[in-house]
């Protein structure tokens, strides 16, 4: 049951009536909410849904008992506890099989015979979202940074509160409990933000993306052998432009469901494919998971307080982090590692900036190499980040460099979608106050007319299945 499915626009408004019903019982909204929110995971698994409430107690247990806590001794304890039991949970699911499979080939290598059986774990859909939510919860604590969730419910909402879920974003738990212990406001909160927000996510998912995913890149991916270098070229990019388009509209549709809730999630997406630096680009892709590393990861470490060599350092583990909690392999971990030597190049050319003559405002043609630079680590990084394995990376880097490589092409509709979707980085948030705009001209009773309209134009442009949102496998 995804946002972009039937049987999601009925739980949504069955959940919606009953919610406003009770906006003048703040517990029992609460109560509701993430009542619906355990029900519509649930509708994924119910072994996933007891895992959840699982790692919501023993985070909210260790939170209570960390605000209690008054020697320092206790407190580490009590942070260790909660490292172990969610990092371990999250390996447990994510890497068992990886570490499995490595051992299995070095065993091999080694000339050992080891157990033909590999154990395949099922990765719950959401748990390194929920995971660490429920971890960063209890170290704010631990920092006393966060807010001690008022009562167990109100934890719980946090954690599960349906929009966000799957796939984020991630929230600041301070923040977010602040607004459940507001409790619901009196009416909608800002629904044409809500209704445009909905509108473009939708978009960007069932029309952009599945058109760049059904007609070129999940194919050319599997079996880039079957295509000319010029189509992966395109691929490649169509994929950048694809990965955008389904995780920023996830995002979209996130926000404006919340919204309706009267919750406000932050933004997670800045026009990341306009940064002229890497730097830049992390600070506007995924910017509730970046803002994560910086403050749990990259700051702990020393961030960039310490020399050079060890501010590289701590760029390059933060972002190898990044890669391996993208997924157990191969391509992910390289990828993360790539970036995080394209950030340490970027950190020494801004230390050497006054030696290059350039100081203050950056010219034109720094800011254009800057960009086409990141943009092109970016587009040739998805290489490794979609492709199966390195077996297949490879083939797809060979292939799209070879001028010699004949194979399947590709068709306009590619183009166009592409080329939509990555004007929509640039003119998304222009468009989006435009549509508020003209919400606001229509009369008050012809509203809900205007929104079936949009859907209806939206489901008119669906090119096809709608596949799950990439993230959720994250």
């Amino acid at each position: 049951m995804h946002f972009a499915s039937i049987q999601f626009a009925y739980f949504l408004a069955v959940t919606l009536t009953v919610a406003s019903l009770l906006r003048g019982r703040p517990v029992a909204h609460k109560a509701f909410l993430t009542a619906a929110s355990y029900v519509f995971y649930a509708k994924l698994s119910i072994p996933p849904m007891l895992l959840l409430f699982a790692s919501s107690l023993v985070n909210y247990g260790l939170g209570e008992a960390m605000d209690r806590a008054t020697k320092v001794r206790h407190r580490k304890y009590l942070l260790w506890a909660a490292l172990v039991a969610n990092l371990g949970l999250l390996g447990f699911f994510k890497y068992f099989g990886f570490v499995a499979q490595t051992a299995r080939d070095v065993a091999m290598v080694l000339g050992l015979k080891p157990n033909e059986t590999v154990l395949e774990l099922g990765l719950p859909l959401g748990i390194s979202f929920f995971t660490f939510q429920g971890l960063a919860y209890v170290v704010d604590l631990y920092r006393h940074q966060g807010k001690k969730a008022q009562s167990l419910l109100d934890f719980l909402l946090l954690i599960a509160f349906f929009p966000k879920l799957l796939a984020g974003p991630l929230v600041k738990s301070k923040r977010f409990l602040k607004q459940i212990a507001d409790g619901p406001p009196e009416g909608m909160v800002d629904l044409p933000q809500a209704v445009s927000l909905i509108a473009s996510g939708l978009f960007k998912k069932v029309v952009l993306a599945t058109v760049l995913a059904t007609r070129l890149v999940d194919d050319a991916f599997v079996a880039p052998e079957n295509y000319s270098g010029g189509a992966l070229f395109v691929a490649a990019i169509a994929y950048t432009v694809e990965l955008y388009c389904d995780f920023s509209g996830y995002t979209d549709v996130a926000r404006g469901i919340a919204l309706f809730f009267g919750y406000r999630l932050p933004d997670n997406f800045n026009s990341p494919y306009s940064a002229t630096d890497p730097g830049m680009f992390w600070n506007r892709w995924h910017i509730s998971f970046s803002k994560w590393l910086r403050e749990y990861i990259y700051f702990p470490m020393g961030g960039s307080k310490g020399s050079l060599p060890r501010t590289f350092l701590n760029l390059f583990v933060t972002f190898t982090i990044c890669g391996l909690w993208h997924g157990a392999t191969w391509g992910y971990i390289l990828w993360g590692a790539l970036h995080g030597v394209v950030l340490c190049i970027h950190k020494a050319v801004r230390n050497a900036r006054p030696a290059l003559g350039l100081v203050g405002r950056e010219p034109w043609w720094w800011l254009g190499l800057g960009w086409f630079l990141t943009f092109t680590v970016v587009v040739l990084s998805r290489v490794l980040f979609k492709a199966g394995d390195l077996e297949t990376a490879g083939v797809y880097f060979v292939r799209m460099f070879s001028v010699s490589a004949v194979g399947q092409g590709f068709d306009g509709w590619v183009v166009l979608a592409t080329i939509i979707g990555f004007a929509l980085n640039f003119v998304g948030r222009p468009l989006r106050r435009w549509f508020i705009q003209l919400h606001e001209r229509i009369p008050t009773r012809f509203r809900p007319l205007f929104w079936v309209a949009v859907g209806m134009a939206i489901l008119a442009l669906q090119p096809g299945d709608i596949a799950p949102y990439i993230y959720f496998q994250f």
